[in-house]
């Protein structure tokens, strides 16, 4: 993301976190996969103190029908009560983008997910499912912030008119009127995120002999090999942390899983340990 659109994001979460709520610059976040769409909103959302609930269009169902509905994603906004909230609405291209290098309406039913969206926007209050079969709650959403945010088939420089060509509707989108596009996340991002970990951090509250410069050098090394390939974005750092500790390298499985008991140390190999 651009410092220009980071900032930018920065102030509406402010004033919205400023205001009460009472101010909701709802906006819709482009960029493709691995652009660290869902890292910034969650990183900046810790920094100011904003609650934020995060939910994956991509996994909607129509309500109704046999899934995940809408209701059903938002039941967290139970516990959040009157306070203002950022909702986070991942891969909501995937409610109207069929498939991935074209711009036809998708199925009628995620297509009723948008219209659901929409209702929500324009009522201020939505449904939230309570867990009881049938049994649903009425929830204020006058004071939450909504980010939609999706790959659009990797276009960049995408505007209102090119979305409302890909199938969002003109009503929503005069609602939801601000865009801010992202791009892949630049290497250097990548390798000092891997410095600060809370991941890396936690792993070495258990793993108490492992020197933590050998980990952070593995780990950058493969994300520099592979950074071209890469469409996790920051998530990969999590995903090779794992690897790394439960293989007990990148390079090859460890033979022996490890045994947890207060702390733990890694089978092999034994170069990652201080002599």
């Amino acid at each position: 993301m651009s410092k220009e659109s980071i900032a930018s994001i920065r102030r509406i979460l402010e004033i919205h976190h400023v205001s009460q709520g009472t101010i909701r610059p709802h906006f819709i976040l482009t960029g493709p996969s691995g652009s660290g769409k869902s890292f910034n909103i969650t990183g900046l959302c810790d920094e100011l103190g904003v609650q934020m609930l995060e939910v994956n269009c991509a996994q909607l169902t129509k309500e109704g029908l046999s899934g995940n509905s809408l209701s059903k994603a938002l039941a967290g906004l139970e516990n959040v009560g009157m306070n203002p909230c950022v909702i986070f609405l991942d891969e909501f291209d995937k409610l109207f983008i069929s498939g991935n290098s074209n711009s036809d309406l998708a199925h009628e039913s995620t297509n009723g997910i948008q219209n659901e969206m929409l209702k929500m926007l324009e009522a201020g209050t939505t449904q939230i499912y309570t867990g009881r079969y049938g049994v649903y709650a009425d929830v204020s959403v006058d004071k939450h912030l909504f980010v939609f945010a999706g790959a659009f088939n990797g276009e960049p420089d995408i505007d209102l008119d090119r979305l409302r060509q890909m199938g969002i509707k003109t009503e929503f989108l005069g609602r939801v009127g601000l865009t801010f596009p992202m791009e892949k996340v630049k290497l250097e991002d990548l390798l000092a995120a891997v410095e600060t970990s809370e991941l890396l951090d936690m792993y070495l509250g258990i793993y108490p002999d492992v020197v933590r410069d050998t980990v952070v050098a593995e780990v950058q090394k493969c994300i520099a090999d592979n950074y071209e390939h890469n469409t996790l974005g920051y998530r990969q750092i999590t995903t090779l942390l794992h690897q790394f500790f439960i293989n007990g390298t990148l390079k090859s499985k460890a033979k022996k899983p490890p045994v947890f008991t207060r702390s733990l140390a890694l089978p092999t190999p034994t170069d990652m340990f201080d002599n």
